[in-house]
């Protein structure tokens, strides 16, 4: 298997346990130590994502079985494209993971609720 093919697989298979199982233990298995993150709502480390993780639990986000339309990597980097149940509505995600030593190292996301009314009828996933 390819780097690139194995860095997918690691992005996968962290996203599915960390955010579709709600599995804090994935945090430290599968992300670096020293994380950055740079969505501006979290902090850097495995911690911030603890925290994320917890706030999610605590709003009730069922734990679920993440939909992956696009999956794409380059290098070290990994591209997500994904769909996720949050707060009663359908989410589209895209997740960008830099991976180093076998770990999630760095990451940027975008982020968009399935609106009540559409523009258009095009899928948006």
């Amino acid at each position: 298997m390819s780097q690139e093919e194995t860095n997918k697989q690691l992005a996968i298979t962290a996203y599915q346990r960390i955010f579709g199982d709600l599995d804090a233990t994935g945090v430290d298995q599968y992300m670096s130590s020293t994380f950055i993150q740079h969505n501006p709502t979290t902090p850097d480390g495995p911690e911030g994502v603890k925290a994320l993780l917890q706030m999610l639990i605590s709003q009730g986000v069922p734990k679920q079985k993440i939909m992956f339309k696009h999956v794409v990597a380059e290098g070290d980097t990994v591209f997500l494209h994904s769909r996720y149940e949050m707060a009663g509505k359908e989410w589209r995600f895209i997740d960008i993971y830099r991976i180093e030593d076998g770990k999630l190292a760095e990451h940027w996301d975008a982020m968009m609720p399935m609106p009540d009314e559409r523009g258009n009828n095009n899928s948006m996933f």
